[in-house]
């Protein structure tokens, strides 16, 4: 008998799962901060960018390619460290991400974005109509997300043409218009260096490993029950579409590189729609705006649905997807009217526990993943790192003077890579204690 021939994604549908990709990643942060990394790398910008490449679209790419070799979602990945690990850490993980901190984060500069746009006064009418926006934002959000094998198709053929075509205008308008020269760089570090250390912190990587499990339910829709067709689809649209982000921030960085010598004290939010104002006028910063909102609803979109599928996948289908998006987006709207400053300040210092043993998580299922002692112990040793550094961040809201000055010994420390140390002693030891393990079963007699 003939190999059965496995089932191959179309050319089109591929793409429209890469583009989906890259608009679920694409958020206000990825938009706003490498136009500020351009600007204060000026000349430099090129070099900077290729740091960034590392460790802001390499490093998350990795996320698919763990997902794609360890043959299993978020849930999945977190579940073959253990149990305990998988409810612990995938649970605070998916609630910090999505509807406790980063979709309220989400919601929140996309008010800032239209309050901006329509010149809304802070005040009580603003309150009323900031609830009445944070209810719209939502229930625009739970539409795309609430059918789990609609979002790729919702996403791609919606979203993302218009954003795409507002992307490429303000940064086509910033190649034919720039509003100035690039300077020198204003920093001290190593322009890679420095690129590597931004790119590091957008925590796309961790997105990347949530977002998995819907887009693995789309494409098992289109082909079958074909895990290896799907798993290879995944890491193959995972790379295109991160390569679609890489040609959008390299244009953000140039866009952010000619105004080093014009704005020199404008950051984020301000300089990109200052740059959108002195070029397009009103039509800019509507353009701009526009951008920014659309930005923040799809990375919403994707945090949300990520979430929902690890509820649903964790409580082993008792809480179906369709019920944990409720719950998600209920969550999600009382946080934001609640009140998003003092969350925001008491929720940031868990990502700092989140990011190591993602890092961590993905780089053992990418590279390592027949190795599970090692696996185990790494994921383990760089959780044990990032409470101690999120232990140390909440110490400090508690007025404690320097409370993480023996973390900051470890070499790397500054650049938030110090957990490497102990990862890679903690995969050193669980593997060797799993491989002596293994000998001394295999040299005990039969009896």
């Amino acid at each position: 008998m003939g190999k059965i021939p496995r089932a191959k994604l179309s050319f089109r549908a591929l793409l429209l799962v890469s583009a989906t990709i890259f608009s679920l990643h694409f958020g206000a942060a990825s938009m706003l901060w490498p136009t500020t990394w351009g600007r204060d790398s000026g000349l430099s910008y090129p070099v900077a960018f290729m740091g960034f490449f590392l460790s802001g679209i390499f490093l998350p790419w990795l996320g698919y390619l763990a997902v794609s070799k360890g043959k299993a979602t978020f849930y999945g990945l977190t579940r073959n460290v253990g149990r305990k690990f998988c409810l612990i850490y995938g649970g605070i993980t998916v609630l910090a991400l999505g509807p406790l901190f980063a979709v309220p984060r989400m919601s929140a500069a996309s008010w800032d974005a239209v309050s901006r746009l329509f010149s809304i006064e802070a005040g009580g009418r603003a309150f009323l109509l900031s609830i009445l926006f944070m209810l719209a934002f939502y229930l625009v959000t739970l539409w795309f997300f609430y059918q789990k094998g609609a979002i790729v198709n919702r996403v791609g053929k919606i979203l993302v043409p218009v954003f795409l075509l507002m992307e490429i205008i303000i940064i086509a308008v910033s190649i034919y218009m720039p509003v100035g020269e690039a300077a020198g760089k204003n920093y001290a570090l190593h322009p890679l260096g420095y690129g590597f250390i931004n790119g590091y912190q957008t925590m796309d990587l961790i997105c990347a490993i949530m977002f998995s499990g819907f887009i693995i339910y789309d494409l098992q829709m289109r082909l079958g029950n074909d895990t290896r067709s799907v798993n290879r689809a995944l890491a193959v649209a995972g790379l295109l579409g991160f390569l679609i982000m890489a040609c959008a921030q390299f244009g953000e960085m140039y866009r952010g590189s000619t105004a080093s010598s014009v704005f020199p004290d404008l950051s984020y939010a301000k300089l990109s729609a200052t740059l959108a104002l002195v070029q397009l006028g009103v039509a800019g910063g509507i353009v701009f705006n526009f951008c920014l909102f659309m930005a923040c609803l799809s990375t919403a979109i994707g945090l949300l649905a990520g979430t929902a599928s690890f509820i649903e996948e964790a409580s082993g289908g008792k809480i179906s997807y369709k019920t944990a998006s409720l719950l998600c987006f209920l969550t999600a709207f009382i946080v934001s009217c609640a009140g998003f400053e003092a969350i925001f300040t008491w929720a940031t210092p868990i990502l700092q526990f989140i990011y190591p043993p993602c890092i961590a998580l993905a780089l053992c299922h990418a590279f390592l993943n027949r190795f599970t002692g090692g696996l185990r112990a790494a994921c383990y040793a760089a959780a044990l790192w990032g409470l101690a550094d999120a232990a140390a961040e909440y110490l400090k809201l508690f007025g404690v003077q320097d409370p993480g000055l023996l973390l900051a010994l470890v070499p790397g420390y500054e650049y938030g890579l110090a957990f490497i140390w102990l990862t890679v002693a903690g995969w050193l030891c669980g593997q060797t204690l799993e491989y002596l393990h293994a000998r001394t079963h295999e040299n005990v007699p039969a009896i």
